[in-house]
């Protein structure tokens, strides 16, 4: 299965399984990496106003359905000023980078899709297209 249409299957699940007022107000996406062995996972990050990071339910949902190693993103700092709606893809691109220096889960890994639940934020746009992503409103696929 293509990295983007994983993502896309990805991000259909979450819409399906979280209810539409959650989704009104709390932004979801979901990032498709080929590890180092090859293999393809997803990385799943949450943010807005009353998120709380992504919980076992939706990540067993998930792992259940599409069939690859599913894993939720840190969760969002709370408070006033320090997260905006989009600030999911953010948290995304941010824990992928941190647990690369760290030699984390994601070590070798490669980005290869991004898929939101909304519009990509402008920042992140930028950033993804500094990295060669053909970005296209609530979608990114590297190249």
């Amino acid at each position: 299965m293509k990295s983007l249409t994983l993502a896309r299957n990805a991000m259909n699940l979450i819409v399906a399984y979280l209810p539409a007022k959650t989704l009104s107000y709390t932004s979801y996406c979901a990032a498709v990496v080929k590890l180092q062995n090859g293999n393809r996972a997803v990385l799943v990050t949450e943010a807005g106003a009353s998120a709380s990071g992504i919980n076992g339910k939706i990540i067993d949902h998930l792992e259940n359905t599409l069939h690859v190693p599913v894993f939720g993103g840190a969760a969002p700092t709370p408070g006033q000023g320090t997260w905006h709606m989009n600030d999911a893809e953010q948290q995304a691109l941010t824990t992928l980078a941190a647990s690369v220096q760290d030699g984390g889960v994601w070590q070798g890994a490669v980005l290869k899709a991004v898929v939101a639940n909304r519009a990509i934020c402008p920042s992140c746009t930028y950033t993804l297209q500094q990295r060669g992503f053909a970005v296209n409103g609530a979608e990114a696929v590297a190249p």
